[in-house]
């Protein structure tokens, strides 16, 4: 590329760009202004002059940002993930158009300048949105892989906004955590060693990865520095905070995937309990194949194998086809246990001697592209999601389909 964008152009005829804001290994950046409606935006593109990457590495990475916010925007976004507007070409180079964090720092340069965070109750808020953000990534089907102060803008009421997301990715699509490590490898003290070492593990990348780098940004917040190094407790690292946040940041930046929490939604659980224990777990056993798993809030099942990233729990589809990447997720809400279904064909539960049906929102929007009507036969609309108590049936797709599962919470 010979054409190097500067102050004063105007991309596509809509985007001035003002203030240069940064560069990084994959990408610059611009504010900017649009023209159309007054505006102010962040306009990236590809780094092809300054960065030491191939340009094809380039590309293809800034294609991985757009298709990540592509997938946020048709999800409703989320407050502490940066908003996306627009891609465009100017003289055959992409850019993309992205909220502009108006007052926003970026975390090393708050550190830098007010140094390490001494307020527990602040850090752990911090870590509260930072989980919020990913447990809504996760939900999408993103990992997010390259957490670190550089991504993450601070604005004055101390709300985080996640940006640069380059390296995000789909989960790998294996069965087990542990069956096999495809992902690419990013280096850094804030990575876990399934990111960090990639070709040298067999431990796949996924939420858990997430979890590990969300507490090195609290171990970082407490202290203005990382080692380079797992399982740290901040006290013993020489930071001044409560215990009970100590002992969080201990496990979720443990060296292997199983000793720390399992995913984001958990990791935020703790910190809002203020207390290190994980939350109580529930089994599900798979009926037909006479297989048991343990699931934690957050947890998901899904069709292994499909043309998107798994669920926590995948299983093979009879059919091959109906069942959904990921069909449903657990959680615990006000103490009771709940699931949701995130398909496009729905699940049925069955709580006594009924079967309730249970259908997303897309679901039920394919049904209505579809001519057909998603309403039961009293007709009422399908809930998104149910409450779970003791020996409940989950059918995936339809009673019928052979895929039973039967609920049982970890008793108190």
């Amino acid at each position: 590329m010979n054409w190097e964008p500067e102050s004063g152009d105007v991309i596509a005829g809509q985007y001035e760009l003002e203030e240069f804001l940064g560069k990084g290994g994959f990408a610059k950046a611009f504010r900017a202004r649009d023209t159309k409606t007054g505006e102010a935006v962040a306009v990236k593109y590809p780094n092809y002059t300054e960065s030491q990457n191939d340009p094809d590495i380039i590309e293809e990475y800034f294609k991985k940002e757009v298709d990540s916010l592509e997938r946020i925007r048709r999800a409703g976004g989320h407050e502490n993930v940066m908003d996306y507007y627009d891609q465009v070409t100017e003289r055959d180079v992409p850019f993309l158009v992205v909220q502009l964090i108006v007052d926003g720092i970026e975390l090393d340069e708050v550190i830098d300048q007010h140094g390490p965070i001494d307020d527990s109750e602040q850090v752990r808020q911090i870590g509260i949105d930072l989980c919020d953000a990913m447990g809504f990534l996760h939900e999408n089907e993103i990992v997010y892989r390259d957490l670190k102060p550089e991504n993450v803008m601070l604005t004055p009421d101390i709300t985080p906004t996640l940006i640069d997301f380059n390296t995000a990715t789909g989960f790998d699509a294996t069965e087990d955590p542990s069956s096999g490590n495809t992902g690419t490898t990013i280096l850094g003290p804030f990575k876990p060693r399934e990111v960090a070492e990639a070709s040298r593990t067999d431990v796949r990348q996924g939420p858990w990865s997430d979890v590990y780098s969300i507490g090195k940004i609290l171990l970082f917040l407490l202290k203005g520095s990382v080692p380079k190094k797992d399982g740290v407790n901040p006290q013993a690292f020489g930071a001044d905070c409560d215990e009970y946040l100590a002992e969080i940041v201990e496990r979720a930046t443990q060296s292997h995937y199983r000793d720390r929490y399992r995913n984001a939604t958990v990791l935020k659980e703790v910190l809002e309990r203020r207390d290190p224990t994980p939350p109580a777990t529930a089994s599900v056993t798979y009926i037909q194949a006479d297989r048991q798993f343990t699931v934690e809030p957050g947890d998901t099942i899904g069709r292994q194998g499909a043309s998107g990233p798994p669920a926590s729990i995948t299983i093979e589809d009879p059919q091959g086809e109906y069942i959904s990447s990921v069909q449903v997720q657990f959680d615990i809400e006000d103490g009771e246990w709940a699931l949701h279904d995130r398909s496009l064909n729905g699940t049925f539960v069955q709580k006594g001697a009924g079967w309730q049906r249970v259908l997303s929102e897309p679901g039920r929007n394919r049904l209505r592209s579809e001519g057909e009507d998603p309403t039961d036969r009293h007709g009422d609309v399908p809930p998104e999601s149910v409450t779970l108590t003791d020996g409940d049936l989950v059918s995936l797709v339809h009673p019928t389909y052979g895929v039973t599962f039967e609920f049982h919470p970890e008793e108190s």
